[in-house]
């Protein structure tokens, strides 16, 4: 069977859903609290173990997933281990008390997850989306959104993707993106960007906001930067963010270009 093209496929698919949905959820989280941030590759690589693990022996496969996730922030979890204990918790009634379980209609719990999801819905992120960068990003939101309820997860994320590579096809000619980093002593910390800052490039600008200082002045020089589509700029913004609150002074020096404009909006 393992030579079966099907099977193959039905492997790929089930990874690539997994991965979408674990790196969708952590991100997510990230947005809702800031005490801890996710490790992206550190969450794929412990997924894909578990998930070889649970082929062995026969179990379905695992995946994060946002509304256990999104319970535990609202419960107000400080650390990560409140997802191991989630896990505890769930083997410990499924081991021990799974007459329990029975007696919970299955209504009921699709009834929880219905209003959970609501609660994650935002209608005025596709709102900032708009006035921020415009319609085409605003649009990919909402895309995504109608096809993950209508058809299923695996559908919207990859016609959402597709959409997003169409937005950053225009800059595909010189996508290219610097970072050169300089240190002034303890207090004083200056990142200079250069070229175009699109998802492909998520991987450096993502490492990058993780060294960024937590204390003394930050400045952040974009006056070489060409292009920035609005998923960096919502990681930037996001992480200079969180920043200011501990207290960074944050300087952004920039050109008086567009899309420098709209960086610079997002991060302000």
């Amino acid at each position: 069977m393992l030579t079966d093209p099907a099977m193959i496929g039905l492997a790929f698919a089930f990874a690539f859903i997994a991965s979408a949905e674990t790196l969708l959820s952590a991100a997510a989280v990230d947005k809702m609290q800031d005490r801890v941030q996710s490790k992206f590759d550190k969450e794929l690589s412990a997924q894909g173990i578990g998930n070889f693990l649970c082929g062995l022996v026969g179990a379905l496969p695992m995946t994060g997933v946002i509304v256990r996730s999104s319970a535990n922030v609202q419960a107000g979890a400080m650390t990560r281990a409140s997802t191991i204990m989630h896990g505890v918790w769930i083997l410990g009634f499924v081991a021990l008390l799974p007459f329990v379980l029975a007696l919970v209609p299955t209504a009921s719990l699709a009834g929880v997850l219905v209003v959970v999801g609501l609660k994650l819905i935002k209608v005025r992120d596709v709102q900032m989306l708009f006035n921020r960068y415009g319609p085409f990003p605003a649009l990919i939101w909402a895309v995504t959104f109608v096809l993950v309820v209508t058809t299923d997860l695996l559908t919207g994320v990859v016609v959402g993707l597709a959409l997003s590579a169409l937005e950053i096809l225009p800059q595909i000619r010189g996508m290219r993106l610097s970072v050169e980093e300089r240190s002034h002593g303890e207090d004083r910390h200056e990142v200079e960007l250069e070229g175009k800052a699109t998802a492909i490039s998520i991987r450096k600008v993502a490492a990058l906001l993780d060294r960024l200082p937590n204390h003394g002045k930050l400045r952040i020089d974009l006056t070489r930067l060409k292009f920035a589509d609005h998923t960096v700029s919502e990681l930037m913004s996001d992480a200079i963010k969180r920043r200011r609150d501990r207290g960074v002074d944050v300087e952004v020096e920039h050109a008086d270009a567009p899309e420098q404009r709209k960086l610079v909006a997002a991060i302000a």
